[in-house]
């Protein structure tokens, strides 16, 4: 059955049929993947994951979406989706209307509208890691929990702004934002500009101008100052050793922290952790 706010004469795509669970996934990476205008019986959440794409959305605005975004269609909203790119990949969540209902009640979220926002590094995670269980052919079973978390993720998103079509600067933010996110998420692993830049089908340069465009320093500098941020932190509120603060935030030694925590502060480690305050 269409759904009652279906304008009359849209192709509906069907999918209530097979949400179970609540919630099912499918994964595209099809070349030249286009559609016509159409809606779905159901919710619906897509999650660019490579290439660019030209969506027309449920008010008419033209958007260009890339990896770092993701849409929100509700049940019975037009739109058309083109990639720009030969190659593209992408995820897309149908899901149950009341179930959509209740993640954003949970998240506190009240009458979003529709459309595009930034995502975060939590959801491209869980997005890739569906990506993965479907092209490995795992059981429905395992992919439905990854599909719940999505939702939950995409719910409290859609608390953020919509990104304006007109606007041209957003997709460089949004990357520089995923960027941050990123480094943010896992501050002991080492920077890898190259991997996310291919990711993103940009140039390790690019993705460094974009970045310092957006934060005003390199994303190196971005990670040894949140770096240093978190060891500073630890030190105040933990009684872990230098080194092992040193380690957590992604260096090696004990030495090199305390060099760093001269330079930002001027301080020793056992400086810092007599100045904090104590309950």
């Amino acid at each position: 059955m269409p759904p009652k706010d279906a304008h009359p004469g849209l192709r509906i795509s069907p999918f209530i049929d097979r949400l179970a669970h609540k919630a099912t996934m499918v994964a595209n990476a099809r070349e030249g993947y286009a559609t016509s205008t159409h809606a779905h019986d159901c919710d619906m959440l897509f999650v660019p994951l490579a290439g660019r794409f030209d969506i027309v959305d449920a008010r008419g605005d033209a958007l260009q979406s890339s990896p770092g975004h993701f849409l929100w269609f509700a049940a019975g909203a037009a739109h058309a989706t083109s990639a720009q790119t030969l190659r593209q990949t992408h995820v897309a969540v149908y899901v149950d209307s009341e179930f959509w209902e209740m993640a954003l009640r949970a998240q506190g979220v009240h009458a979003p509208a529709q459309g595009m926002r930034a995502g975060s590094a939590a959801l491209t995670a869980l997005s890739q890691q569906m990506l993965s269980l479907a092209q490995a052919g795992e059981t429905e079973e395992r992919v439905v929990a990854h599909c719940g978390a999505l939702v939950m993720e995409a719910a409290r998103l859609t608390a953020h702004p919509l990104v304006q079509p007109n606007d041209r600067g957003a997709p460089a933010q949004v990357l520089a934002a995923l960027l941050a996110d990123d480094i943010e998420a896992d501050l002991a692993r080492a920077l890898s500009l190259d991997a996310f830049a291919e990711r993103h089908r940009l140039s390790r340069r690019q993705v460094e101008r974009i970045f310092k465009t957006a934060f005003e320093v390199s994303p190196l500098e971005f990670q040894q100052r949140k770096r240093l941020e978190r060891a500073r932190y630890l030190l105040e509120t933990t009684g872990d050793s230098v080194l092992s603060v040193a380690q957590q935030v992604g260096w090696e030694s004990g030495s090199y922290l305390s060099r760093m925590l001269g330079k930002a502060w001027s301080m020793t480690a056992a400086q810092i952790r007599a100045s904090a305050p104590h309950p």
